[in-house]
């Protein structure tokens, strides 16, 4: 058979010269589209290192001397204390709530803020997102962010005494980075220009800050509880519910039983949002969900001209070849056999076609580079993990290859079999009295 089909593509080489040429273009086209979409897909398969579900941020708001509601009389020190206390002891009695702590500086996943501090063991250096919080009145931040540790794969725990002491937490790629290894608990690390030395506490599994980039090394620190007008603004109050819990009813039930009692002294409340809302809303506003939506549609577009280009072609060809059809059913050849003759001599003209246009995909990566993952908000030395595959050349270059042949060889392969079942159903008599 492969005789045969090599002397009819010889034959036909005018016809199959223009087809050879959409599918050398579209295959560099193709590629080049499909890049970033599976380079942004795999950074969003990457587990987060958290569970969002039922993870929430409350944010408050504090009258000023600008507002109608402002009462000079409760900006004292000690009343903002203690409305402020009244108002996590409201949210700590709440009976969905399982655990709350407070982010200082926007220290939550998918926060629009971004804090990072250098650490240095020895002759390495590094730099670290730093989440900040507040240990106070019952908080708990590794159960309420579901932070695992990286040793033992339990919830994180952090010493009691963690914000009395000077020490740091680190995220699993921190710890390597400056250790070669996640077991350093009760180790020492510089922080502060080399002149402070803290005691690692613990190391947790990686966690991406924002659900459309890859993990970065983070540390976790403790601030102290500041008092001051401001403090809704430094501060935020994130909450988990407890397991089993319905969200819609319980937001229903917050929004008219819970959020009257946050009214406290010239504190207000201001909105109720998911972790997950956070998520979506980072990911329009860094134009990754449009990013994706643009290569989607380039490579439908190509995957469509390739289509339509397959069907037209061999749609021509069947028809030109009925006489060559009706012999071939009159000798006894199956429809099935005559199909896959058709379907053969496509998946050649693709493979080759594919692989000549390789040749000019590898020099322009080799000139201009892959698609890279998003960096959102990173400072400082970036070095992508090449535990992953798409930051490494050679899997990252199969990976894609691999994906842009399929959906090649697929859309080839399904535009022919339209036209050339067609054409294999005609019965011989009438294709030789065609003819």
């Amino acid at each position: 058979m492969f005789k045969m089909i090599r002397h009819q593509m010889w034959n036909q080489r005018r016809q199959n010269s223009w087809i050879f040429l959409e599918l050398l273009i579209a295959g560099f086209f193709l590629w080049m589209v499909v890049d970033p979409i599976c380079v942004i897909t795999a950074d969003r398969a990457i587990p987060s290192g958290y569970d969002s579900q039922g993870m929430y941020v409350l944010k408050l708001g504090n009258y000023d001397s600008s507002f109608a509601e402002y009462d000079e009389t409760q900006d004292a020190d000690s009343l903002l204390d203690l409305h402020y206390r009244q108002i996590l002891r409201t949210i700590r009695t709440c009976p969905e709530i399982e655990s709350f702590t407070i982010g200082a500086f926007g220290s939550f996943p998918n926060s629009p803020s971004w804090s990072g501090n250098q650490y240095y063991n020895d002759s390495v250096r590094l730099h670290a997102q730093t989440y900040y919080f507040v240990q106070i009145d019952g908080s708990d931040m590794g159960k309420t962010y579901g932070f695992t540790d990286a040793n033992t794969g339990k919830q994180l725990q952090l010493p009691a005494d963690f914000s009395q002491r000077e020490m740091v937490a680190l995220s699993a790629c921190a710890a390597k980075r400056l250790f070669g290894t996640t077991d350093v608990v009760g180790r020492k690390v510089l922080g502060h220009n080399r002149e402070k030395e803290l005691e690692i506490a613990a190391v947790f599994q990686d966690i991406k800050h924002f659900d459309v980039e890859q993990p970065y090394p983070l540390s976790i620190r403790s601030m102290k509880f500041e008092i001051s007008p401001y403090m809704t603004f430094s501060q935020d109050i994130v909450f988990r519910l407890k397991k089993g819990v319905d969200e819609g009813d319980f937001r229903e039930r917050f929004e008219h039983e819970v959020v009257p009692h946050l009214f406290q002294g010239n504190f207000y409340y201001d909105g109720l949002r998911t972790f997950d809302e956070y998520a979506y809303e980072k990911a329009v506003s860094s134009g990754v969900i449009n990013r994706l939506r643009l290569h989607y549609s380039l490579a439908g577009f190509a995957i469509l001209c390739i289509f339509l280009g397959m069907v037209g072609t061999f749609w021509i060809r069947s028809n030109a070849r009925r006489e060559e059809i009706g012999l071939m059913r009159s000798m006894g050849a199956s429809q099935g056999c005559i199909v896959r003759q058709f379907l053969m001599e496509a998946w050649i003209l693709v493979t080759v076609a594919y692989l000549l246009s390789l040749w000019v995909v590898a020099n322009y990566v080799y000139i201009e580079g892959f698609a890279e993952p998003a960096k959102l908000l990173l400072f400082g030395d970036y070095h992508p993990d090449p535990a992953y595959w798409q930051n490494r050349a050679l899997p990252h270059f199969m990976v894609v290859t691999l994906i842009t042949y399929v959906l090649l060889l697929l859309t080839a392969l399904v535009g022919t079999y339209i036209p050339v079942r067609r054409a294999a159903r005609t019965l011989p008599a009438d294709a030789l009295r065609d003819e």
